[in-house]
């Protein structure tokens, strides 16, 4: 209750790819801090939702969701709705990367059906699920949407050679977040992009937690591994502060609150 009383009121969030990792940490944070949470489960034989849920009763509420189908991102708003009318956050995490074994526009290893499926889930299904909840975001106090991005869509700051599915799925989601916003300023909303940071944590893949370093992309460069916590706490001081970034352009920003480059 003290932290309820820290940040005034109890917050209404959504996550999506709320099974583990990242969108797992986000949905106990928000838990531990007293808020009402809907995390969306789509891997049917992962269990630590259910767990969480056992400690959780009264505000945690988990529901089936498959970002890929306009079905079942229906039928989980419909389901959401039916319990309450205003969603203060939405954070879409869903995310997957496949880029494993692509190559260079030169090695004629590129997967053009693995580019297709990480738009889908990357960029569309963000889409959907903001389309289907935005009226409830829209009636809520923070009005606020943010989208899990990468600084893989950074088109300054590029330097790849390769991963084309992700970086492009990644680059379509930052656009749908300016012609998001475009849409719902008039009305208050915000939107906010979010670089998670290297985690110990591969998306669709199990964790690896005694990879603490990674070789620099570039002479000089070092990056390290974040966990899934450490981020979590990051985007929840971002996101209880959304009045630090312009209403004018989607924030773009780290898990630290750093600006990223476009």
């Amino acid at each position: 209750m003290a932290d309820l009383l820290t940040y005034g009121r109890q917050r209404t969030v959504v996550v999506t790819g709320a099974d583990r990792g990242l969108g797992l940490a986000l949905v106990k944070a928000y838990l531990e801090r007293g808020d009402r949470v809907f995390a969306g489960k789509y891997r049917r034989n992962w269990h630590l939702l259910e767990e969480l849920k056992e400690l959780y009763p009264e505000t945690l509420e988990i529901v089936d969701l498959d970002v890929r189908s306009e079905e079942s991102v229906a039928e989980a708003a419909k389901r959401i709705l039916a319990m309450t009318d205003a969603v203060d956050i939405l954070i879409n995490n869903a995310g997957v990367w496949l880029d494993h074994n692509t190559g260079t526009i030169l090695e004629h290893r590129i997967d053009y059906g693995a580019i297709m499926e990480q738009i889908n889930v990357n960029a569309l299904g963000a889409l959907r699920v903001t389309e289907a909840l935005i009226p409830a975001v829209l009636n809520s106090f923070d009005r606020l949407v943010a989208n899990v991005s990468s600084e893989a869509a950074s088109m300054t700051e590029c330097s790849k050679e390769d991963q084309f599915g992700y970086c492009m799925s990644k680059a379509a989601l930052n656009m749908a977040s300016c012609i998001i916003l475009n849409g719902i300023r008039k009305k208050g909303g915000a939107v906010i992009n979010l670089h998670p940071g290297w985690m110990q944590s591969v998306i669709g893949e199990p964790a690896d937690p005694d990879a603490p370093y990674i070789e620099p992309a570039r002479p000089g460069e070092v990056k390290f591994y974040t966990t899934p916590e450490i981020t979590a706490a990051g985007f929840l001081r971002i996101l209880d502060e959304p009045e630090r970034f312009s209403r004018h352009m989607p924030g773009f920003v780290n898990y630290r609150g750093d600006v990223m480059n476009w």
